[in-house]
């Protein structure tokens, strides 16, 4: 049997063959999906899962598993649009799966329906080959081509290190199990494209697994029977990139206020913020914004300088902070902060959300209490309708009244699976959902008070459905070095990656934050981790987790000149800037691109994600390594105009530029409509 899937319609050849059936698309030789009675393309099965959580980091294993294929199609019915086949075993065996086919957003959707009971283990392969590339993942920090490689996908802390074989991954897995791997992410998602032209998305939020290891075919796996696996093909990578903005969402344009320069990540209380703004105004900083993330008061721990989680003005630490907010609102410098889903146990919110029956709860009723290390938190029960109203006034009363323009709104992905939640939802299906439905909480508060599109909260961790409620996204929580897999390179890496499935507004920390065994920051990482923030939609500096040990801008003056400048250029690029932010809203297709979007036929760009581009028309290769003075960039085709210096070069060749600190290599086409504007940095 052989069903065809040409635009909407649906044609079915061979019905009579049950045991061998296939799935393509019109436009393609090869099958997507090809099920033999040798090597079945379904499977479901049962197993145990055991799930340990620190701080964030997950330990998970599967046991007592049975899979069974589903090789025969016991029944089928077809029309024009749409076809349901039941799956068995064997032509003698009852069916144990239903599927059906039909178009929904530009796509074929695979949808699901157990008919055995205990069923919680579900496999499907799609036909690969040796030389196809695979993209997407959500935010992957390592890889841009995930060809090779299994991608979990479960939302957790990152880890500091993500090598288990450099010296600080080994270091944090001996402290705390949180050195972390390659795939480990915020913000995973099962969505992935080809390099011949399809995208695929599994439709749950168990966890789940993208193989990629073996050339003949992909394998999607979770731990339950999915809702569904979405699939779509279209002309080019392009193309199913902007299917995105369909199928999950997309981000509104920032305000106007987040392209006039940078955000401050400041902290230390009012004299000593306010002392470092006038500073930064002194030495030419345009300064957008202030983000203070401690304005609920701080709180030390051996991990560094931490938060405390009650969500209320510490007016000790800031006296006068609501003063001096509208002294910088008039001086057009907009007040930022930051929160999270979590109550810390010692302050006056937990107090109310656990009398209330806000906070998720152990088996025997007692308030569920997370360790973040050295605290403990309550969990704000999000699936609880009542809870969640709350939450939403928390933000509009402490947050949105308090004249923040935006916020850090932190975690997500720190759900126990062994929580008791509001209407016994199974805690296992919840966890990646969790980060959604922070997002949209934050994006129902801003609705609710009517600044949605004005004020801007920013996202760490997320999954399928994020897109729609999060205006910005940021990097995560990097190390304040030059490794690939979690220093400034993974930052770059993970901006790119998240960008292929809906994310098209992100930025990062500049300077990193994690700081720990005897790692810190120099000044020569801050300035490159600069330049790349520079070339970014929203630009913002982090003090970092240790800022008394570790560079920060203001320690010399030398380094706020070149804050000044680069301000100044990000402030220049603001019209642009719009309008590539207005295509990701309109299209979907990102504000920061991988080569391989811009020009797939050439295979130079299919790995590379050390270099981008800024829309269309501007291509950044960051400085990632220490002590270079100059780097080797490869131009896609066309013509490219040096940024600094106006050379001009022929496209579809490496060429090798000076990149002295604080002019990193940019270059822009030289047939660009906005050559005028970018001609001025000269």
């Amino acid at each position: 049997m052989q069903i065809c899937l040409d635009g909407e319609q649906l044609t079915v050849r061979d019905e009579a063959v049950t045991d061998d059936w296939q799935l393509r698309w019109a436009h393609q030789p090869e099958a997507s999906l090809h099920s033999t009675v040798a090597h079945p393309a379904i499977a479901v099965g049962d197993g145990d899962s055991q799930v340990k959580m620190n701080q964030g980091n997950f330990q998970l294993h599967d046991t007592n598993v049975e899979r069974i294929g589903l090789p025969v199609v016991q029944t089928f019915t077809s029309t024009a649009t749409s076809a349901t086949l039941e799956l068995a075993p064997a032509p003698d065996s009852p069916s144990y799966l239903r599927v059906l086919i039909h178009y929904v957003n530009g796509g074929w959707h695979l949808d699901f329906k157990a008919l055995a009971a205990k069923l919680n283990r579900f496999w499907l392969r799609l036909t690969a080959q040796p030389s196809d590339r695979f993209y997407g993942g959500g935010e992957q920090m390592s890889y841009l081509n995930l060809a090779g490689r299994t991608f979990p996908i479960w939302t957790s802390e990152p880890g500091v290190g993500r090598n288990k074989q450099t010296a600080i991954t080994q270091a944090a897995d001996r402290n705390n199990g949180g050195g972390g791997d390659y795939y480990t992410s915020n913000y995973p998602q099962a969505t992935y494209l080809t390099s011949r032209h399809q995208m695929v998305h599994l439709a749950t939020t168990a966890y789940a697994e993208l193989d990629f290891t073996d050339h003949r075919y992909t394998e999607l796996s979770a731990w339950a029977v999915p809702d569904s696996v979405w699939l779509a093909s279209a002309p080019t990578l392009a193309g199913l990139v902007r299917l995105t903005k369909d199928w999950f969402g997309t981000q509104p344009v920032l305000p106007d206020w987040a392209n006039q320069g940078v955000v401050l990540g400041l902290q230390g209380g009012t004299q000593v913020v306010r002392d470092r703004v006038v500073a930064a105004q002194r030495a030419g900083i345009k300064v957008a914004g202030v983000w203070l993330q401690d304005w609920e008061g701080p709180l030390f721990t051996s991990f560094g300088k931490r938060l405390h989680w009650d969500w209320h003005w510490d007016q000790d630490f800031y006296p006068g902070l609501d003063e001096q907010i509208a002294k910088w609102r008039q001086q057009g410098i907009r007040f930022l902060g930051y929160i999270n889903p979590y109550v810390v146990d010692d302050g006056p919110l937990f107090g109310t959300a656990k009398e209330a029956g806000y906070l998720a709860t152990q088996a025997d009723g007692d308030v569920y209490l997370v360790d973040f290390g050295e605290f403990n938190c309550g969990v704000v029960d999000l699936l609880n309708p009542a809870a969640y109203q709350w939450y939403q006034g928390i933000i509009k009363q402490r947050l949105i009244d308090f004249d923040m323009s935006g916020w850090m709104a932190d975690f997500g992905e720190y759900l126990p699976t062994d929580v008791q939640l509001a209407g016994k939802a199974d805690p296992m299906l919840a966890h990646n959902q969790w980060p959604v439905l922070w997002a949209k909480l934050n994006h129902d508060a801003l609705e609710h008070a009517g600044k949605l599109g004005e004020v801007v909260p920013f996202f760490r961790a997320g999954g399928a459905g994020t897109q729609g409620y999060a205006p910005l996204l940021w990097a995560g929580d990097q190390s304040v070095d030059w490794t690939p897999d979690d220093g400034l390179p993974s930052a770059l890496t993970g901006m790119l990656t998240v960008g292929l499935t809906g994310n098209g507004l992100t930025h990062p920390d500049i300077g990193g934050y994690t700081s720990l065994f005897g790692n810190v920051r120099t000044k020569e990482l801050w300035l490159r981790w600069l330049e790349l923030g520079a070339f970014t939609p929203f630009m913002r500096t982090h003090e970092g987790n240790r800022p008394n040990e570790n560079f920060q801008y203001y320690d010399d003056y030398a380094t706020m000149r070149q804050v000044a400048r680069l301000t100044r250029v990000h402030q220049q690029l603001a019209p642009y800037l719009r309008a590539v932010m207005q295509e990701n809203t309109a299209t979907g297709m990102p504000v920061m691109r991988p080569l391989v979007l811009t020009d797939e036929e050439d295979e130079q760009t299919w790995d590379e994600h050390t270099s981008y581009t800024l829309g269309s028309d501007l291509l950044v290769a960051p400085v990632l390594k220490p002590g270079e003075t100059q780097r080797s960039v490869y131009l896609p085709g066309g013509e490219w105009c040096h940024l600094w210096s106006g050379e001009l070069f022929r496209g579809q060749r490496h060429v090798t530029v000076a990149a002295p600190m604080g002019m990193p290599p940019v270059f822009y086409r030289a047939s660009s409509s906005f050559a005028n504007l970018f001609s001025t940095f000269r």
